[in-house]
């Protein structure tokens, strides 16, 4: 018989075990209650439980009690039929993980996890122990709900400063307001568009928890544009100044990796080494056409923000000292100069 969701137990039947079916996504798609033993599982309709799966054989597998097992071991057996895909069991502490082919057999721990075809399956016998209660945690959004609005307020008076700090001589504060509320509508358009695919994944559409991570993500590059050039000026350290194109890389594969982690939880993990390795080929390519282009490892020749002359930690170079190190890249830029002459009138 086919089940959709918990199977009732007919009658007065005893239960003695119970069938989790997971699709391959992780969530719970089937219950089976197990009223008689063996219990066989395929696509044929004459299993006890079927598997709607062109993956799965026709009879692909049979589950029955270890003989002479110990009391309240709770152990099974499971017989793989006829099948080309065989099953999968996961591993568990202490057994390791294996592959069943056709005709095989094997004890089945408690709790262990089986894959059939797409489907990943779990049983629970009626003597199992069962884990402790946990304790009920707040939904996630509840915790930091408030502060939403306050990193909202945070990164519009920060809008506003930066807007107000660039203007011009005739500008008016109004002026900005327009291109303020084109940012605000694409910030609710992109966690809109991360909230559906919450939807689509999960079941469930999140919109509180992609609002959060965008705009940390908007105060955070502020801060960023911000903070490096001005680790520059003050510590003379052109580099800091250099480190904000892969820094806004950082922060970017950041951000996409904590969406993709709300939109897809189960796969968390992977989805952040996944986002991290584009991120490390993203600046690997980046770096190495700029250094075959310019033999340069940054597009910044120098820093492009001065601060005032109170946040500098450092004492003020000699102009003599200034004028050396201006000779010293005469020779250099004679060099590339001659290379892209001969270069260009190459015949």
């Amino acid at each position: 018989m086919e089940h959709d969701g918990t199977a009732l137990t007919p009658g007065a039947a005893q239960r003695l075990a119970r069938v989790e079916v997971f699709d391959a996504d992780g969530r719970l798609v089937l219950v089976h209650d197990v009223t008689a033993w063996p219990l066989r599982i395929g696509r044929a309709l004459d299993n006890a439980l079927v598997l709607n799966d062109p993956h799965v054989a026709p009879h692909h597998a049979e589950l029955v009690p270890r003989p002479h097992a110990a009391a309240g071991a709770g152990l099974l057996v499971l017989h793989v039929g006829q099948t080309v895909n065989g099953v999968q069991v996961e591993a568990t502490d202490p057994a390791p993980a294996r592959t069943l082919r056709a005709g095989d057999q094997a004890d089945l721990p408690p709790q262990a996890r089986w894959h059939i075809g797409r489907h990943v399956l779990r049983v629970q016998l009626a003597d199992e122990a069962l884990a402790p209660e946990l304790a009920l945690a707040l939904p996630a959004p509840a915790a930091w709900a408030g502060w939403v609005p306050l990193l909202a307020a945070a990164v519009l008076v920060w809008q506003l400063a930066a807007s107000w700090l660039a203007r011009g001589e005739d500008d008016k504060l109004v002026d900005h307001l327009g291109p303020l509320a084109g940012v605000g509508l694409a910030l609710f358009g992109w966690c809109v568009a991360w909230g559906l695919g919450s939807k689509l994944f999960s079941g469930r559409f999140v919109l509180l928890v992609h609002l959060r991570i965008a705009l940390l993500a908007l105060l955070a590059s502020a801060v960023l544009d911000l903070a490096l050039p001005a680790l520059a000026f003050a510590l003379d350290a052109p580099w800091a100044s250099r480190l904000r194109v892969p820094a806004t890389l950082a922060l970017s594969a950041a951000v996409v990796a904590a969406h993709l982690g709300v939109v897809l939880p189960r796969h968390r993990r992977r989805l952040h080494a996944a986002v991290a390795a584009v991120a490390v080929l993203t600046w690997v390519i980046q770096t190495t056409t700029l250094w075959q282009r310019s033999d340069r490892l940054s597009a910044e020749l120098y820093a492009d923000v001065i601060m005032p002359p109170a946040v500098r930690l450092v004492p003020a170079q000699p102009v003599a000292r200034f004028s050396e190190r201006l000779r010293a890249l005469e020779a250099p830029l004679r060099a590339r100069a001659q290379r892209a002459q001969e270069e260009e009138f190459e015949p």
